[in-house]
């Protein structure tokens, strides 16, 4: 009996270490959805992290390539080392004005990741492409900026303003509705107006709510009714909504209120450990009989 069961538990702890080892490596892009960019407005950004560190001696490098320089232009590349792994870098992404009315424009910035050194574990690792479009201001619109990207990454407690403008020359008042999907973050005002007397031009402001709750990064969307106006170039023009992330930053307490740090245990550790205790089982099993 006693055999059978070390044999058992060996085997399933090789399993156990063989599943913690064999999870694939990627790079994380944030948002993973589209970003949006307006001519003549502001850059915007997207975030770059490693899921794991790399070996020691290891440079990842991150680039860029598929732009389309004639609606925007992209940062240098980026590089990781097992120092710097878990902390984010951003990509920017500078719109162009082309001065052509040639309407919104999509394209896709394509990500691809390499390695040197050490075991260059992050070679070709996954990394997902950045879709992009650019909205044109050669023709009757409304922008806002920023307008999405790594400005809505916002840690509980902070906000980002928002300035809702257009171009052309509408001859009436616009309103936009603006909301929230999803939780822990707010908006200052339901509804933008942008009249002669703004300029044509307001603001709001987008908040990540501070809920000191330990609780993990929460989605959110900042949802954008089509424009109500009695100018028909204008009414019903869809803006883009705004994805963005509320980042926790509520830490567990102990009883002096000071941080508890979490524990944690490698892959390698979790075996040995596993070993361990089913060593210790089969002493107690032999002990018994």
């Amino acid at each position: 009996m006693y055999h059978w069961l070390k044999r058992t538990l060996f085997a399933s702890a090789i399993l156990s270490f063989s599943c913690l080892s064999s999870a694939a490596i990627q790079v994380n892009i944030n948002p993973t959805t589209t970003l949006f960019t307006n001519e003549g407005g502001s850059a915007v950004t997207y975030q770059v992290v490693l899921d794991e560190a790399p070996s020691a001696g290891e440079v990842v490098t991150v680039a860029t390539s598929g732009v389309d320089a004639s609606e925007g232009s992209v940062s240098a590349d980026l590089t990781f080392t097992d120092a710097d792994w878990d902390t984010p870098q951003f990509i920017t992404v500078t719109p162009v004005d082309d001065g052509v009315a040639d309407g919104n424009v999509a394209y896709t910035i394509t990500n691809t990741t390499s390695a040197v050194g050490g075991t260059a574990s992050f070679d070709a690792a996954p990394t997902p492409n950045v879709n992009v479009t650019n909205f044109d201001d050669e023709i009757a619109n409304i922008f806002m900026n920023p307008s999405s990207g790594g400005a809505f990454i916002l840690n509980e407690g902070s906000s980002q303003t928002v300035t809702m403008s257009v171009s052309g020359a509408p001859a009436n008042d616009i309103s936009v509705d603006v909301s929230i999907a999803g939780g822990e973050a707010t908006v200052s005002v339901a509804t933008v107006v942008l009249t002669a007397g703004n300029g044509f031009s307001a603001t709001f402001d987008v908040a990540a709510v501070a809920d000191m709750v330990v609780d993990a990064d929460q989605a959110f969307t900042v949802v954008t009714a089509p424009a109500v106006s009695a100018d028909g170039s204008y009414s019903g023009i869809n803006i883009n909504d705004i994805d963005g992330i509320a980042v926790n930053v509520d830490a567990a307490s102990g009883p002096s209120g000071s941080p508890t740090p979490l524990p944690t245990t490698s892959a390698l550790g979790q075996l040995v450990l596993f070993l361990m205790l089913a060593a210790m089982g089969g002493y107690a099993v032999r002990r018994k009989r």
